[in-house]
């Protein structure tokens, strides 16, 4: 048997069980190490985050006050962005799962030989190749640290964080200019209501002062015409 590192990292195709065992869970460590970085390159980019956010804070454009750029970061994340945060440790598990399967098959063959009283070196075949149903717990480990490495160098999640603390910044800035315009507005629509009521009491006054002009040449043209009528 071939005691490199390599052959014990290599899949064995010799049509058993465990090979096929083998087939199932090299297929989907490679596929989860391949495709889990490319879609978390695609999905963690500051324009996805901007239609999270614009979905959650609606058309008002406003969050909570206490939401803090942690939980903020978390709720724009995406599916890809999540399912990145667990596969490493996922992958580690099905590693360990694979492993004590290979273990209890490999098991099930020993009491097989045991049972049939078969010759020696067959037990001794058993138990040599029971090192190797450790290949898969390997596989995981190493997925695991592929992933972890990756997301550590990329740092999706230090940049996602950063954008939502200058979000939440940015949110809260836009907040106070509204407040700030909406009292603005307040305090011109007090001046302009102020406006209209003087402007309203001057009508009047210029009204009444009016009709006391009018009352006043009435009144003079009556005391004009009694001297006369008494003549």
């Amino acid at each position: 048997m071939d005691k490199s590192v390599l052959a014990f990292l290599l899949p064995q195709w010799d049509g058993s069980t465990y090979g096929g065992l083998q087939a199932v869970f090299a297929v989907v460590f490679l596929a989860v190490v391949i495709v889990t970085p490319l879609l978390l390159a695609r999905a963690a980019r500051a324009s996805q985050w901007e239609q999270r956010l614009a979905a959650l804070a609606g058309q008002g454009g406003t969050l909570p006050a206490q939401t803090t750029p942690e939980e903020l970061s978390q709720a724009v994340a995406s599916g890809a962005e999540r399912w990145a945060a667990v596969l490493p440790g996922l992958l580690l598990i099905a590693g360990l799962l694979g492993s004590f399967i290979g273990l209890g098959l490999a098991l099930s063959d020993t009491a097989g030989v045991l049972g049939g009283q078969q010759a020696p070196g067959a037990l001794g075949a058993v138990i040599d190749a029971l090192g190797a149903k450790f290949k898969i717990s390997t596989w995981g480990i190493l997925a695991f640290l592929i992933l972890k490495i990756w997301f550590t160098v990329g740092a999706h999640d230090q940049a996602r964080l950063v954008w939502s603390t200058l979000a939440l910044r940015r949110l809260q800035e836009q907040a106070r200019e509204r407040q700030a315009q909406q009292q603005a507005d307040g305090q011109q629509g007090l001046i302009d209501a102020i406006r209209e009521s003087g402007n309203a009491l001057l009508v009047a006054q210029q009204a009444e002062a009016q009709r006391a002009h009018l009352r006043h040449a009435e009144l003079l043209d009556a005391l004009q015409r009694q001297p006369a009528r008494q003549a």
